[in-house]
Parts: C-alpha cells; sequence; structure tokens
C-alpha cells in the first residue's frame, strides 16, 4: 500500500508534530494544517486502537534576511519552511519559501506569523492534491 492509502472512513490519528525549532505557533499552525488535509481527503481524526498513526517532522524552519531599510536594518525576508509526514513506514516531504517583510519592529512576530500561514496555504494544496489522488486511486471500481 502507498503512503496515504485511505479506505473510507479510515480514522487516522495525528500522533506528534516534532519541531525543532522555537516557535510555538508553527506545531499550531501546521498540525491544524494537517488536520485539515486529512479531513478533506475524508479521513476520520480519532486516535485510538486501529488508528493509523501519522507524525509530522518540521525539517526546515529558516528566515533568510533579503532586503535593507534605508537605516541599514533588515526588513525583508524568505521564509522557508518544509516538513515530512510519516506514514506507515513511509515519508513524503512538502516544502515551500514566501516572502515577507518587517517595516517596523513594532509589528512583533505579527507579519512572521502571517508568513507562516502563507506557506502551509501553499504546502496545503499539494498535500490535499496528493491525500486525495492517494485516496480516490485506492477506491476505484
Amino acid at each position: 500500500m502507498s503512503l496515504f492509502s485511505l479506505s473510507f472512513g479510515a480514522e487516522v490519528c495525528i500522533k506528534n508534530i516534532d519541531n525543532p525549532f522555537p516557535e510555538g505557533y508553527l506545531t499550531y499552525a501546521v498540525r491544524r494544517t494537517v488536520e485539515q488535509a486529512f479531513l478533506q481527503a475524508g479521513a476520520k481524526l480519532a486516535c485510538k486502537q486501529g488508528s493509523e498513526d501519522v507524525s509530522v517532522v518540521i525539517s526546515e524552519f529558516k528566515d533568510i534576511p533579503v532586503g535593507l531599510s534605508p537605516f541599514q536594518r533588515v526588513n525583508a525576508y524568505n521564509l522557508r519552511l518544509s516538513f515530512v509526514i510519516k506514514q506507515r513506514g513511509e515519508e513524503k516531504n512538502y516544502g515551500t519559501t514566501v516572502s515577507y517583510s518587517l517595516p517596523s519592529g513594532a509589528e512583533g512576530d505579527t507579519r512572521r506569523r502571517f508568513a507562516i500561514d502563507d506557506a502551509l496555504s501553499i504546502i496545503y494544496l499539494r498535500l490535499v492534491e496528493d491525500l486525495s489522488r492517494r485516496y480516490r486511486d485506492v477506491h476505484k471500481p
């Protein structure tokens, strides 16, 4: 069977989001995105006996400075985000890069969190496509 083979109404348990980076919002946002993708593909989320275990490992989370303000301070970044979904001993990689800017330091992490959400929105499309394709291939009459 392939990585994302799900039977109709299969129960999936997202056991772990392994985030080695000091960004708490990232764990929350990745879990939300992965859960939503499995639900859209037709799986049910449940952690009980008989559920398929899924784990997610965030493999890259990096801000790369790409622009300077007139005052020679970094104010634009590329955010690189990638993670691996592990299921049934197989792995599938997902990742993307998005740009964001910080016009002033007064905004705190707001723009960075928006960039995380933007990156996950891009990844989500591919994730749902993969899950849906696997789901459809398994259930052809």
